[in-house]
């Protein structure tokens, strides 16, 4: 057997077209991967405010003789007060384009989890156990479909540049 090459892409446009996101990807109010413009206003009183999604998947970029399963995500360490991650799994058959009119509602509370999404955590979660052959490239498997929380007691500040911490997408191999 021989393993695939497999690398975390963000998906974009109305088209879809998938972006490496292993180096960053921007939680903002824009379809993008990268980038500084139109960050996620903190809630002036208690509340949360949500990004645009992002349509992470695992995408084989050198085709193998195995299939991978058991797809899972999680963040590396917490965030800061007033921040979340939170993800679903959507297949990548109902992708749809990032926009103002998808993104979860605003919350009037601190810390909401939107609904439809989990939050997510240090420890990893299954979002997709499908077996999917690697013997061609593109998406295998299901989306993690993304998105930022920023609630009212975020103390970092406002800012288009806050570092977060890594989003892990994971899977096993046979």
């Amino acid at each position: 057997m021989s393993a695939a090459t497999v690398q975390a892409r963000a998906g974009t446009g109305s088209s879809v077209t998938w972006a490496s996101a292993e180096t960053n990807v921007a939680f903002c109010l824009a379809d993008v991967v990268t980038g500084t413009s139109n960050p996620i206003p903190i809630p002036t009183t208690t509340g949360t405010n949500f990004s645009w999604i992002k349509n992470l998947v695992l995408y084989v970029t050198t085709a193998g003789t195995t299939s991978m399963s058991n797809r899972t995500v999680n963040v590396a360490s917490s965030l800061s007060t007033g921040l979340a991650f939170h993800w679903k799994d959507v297949a990548v058959a109902s992708y749809a384009q990032a926009a103002s009119g998808n993104r979860p509602a605003t919350s009037g509370s601190n810390g909401n989890v939107p609904t439809g999404y989990t939050a997510m955590t240090t420890s990893p979660a299954q979002y997709d156990n499908t077996s999917v052959s690697t013997s061609s490239t593109g998406p295998c498997g299901d989306m993690c479909v993304c998105v930022l929380g920023v609630s009212g007691n975020f103390a970092g500040g406002a800012g288009n540049a806050v570092s977060l911490q890594n989003i892990s997408l994971n899977y096993d191999e046979s």
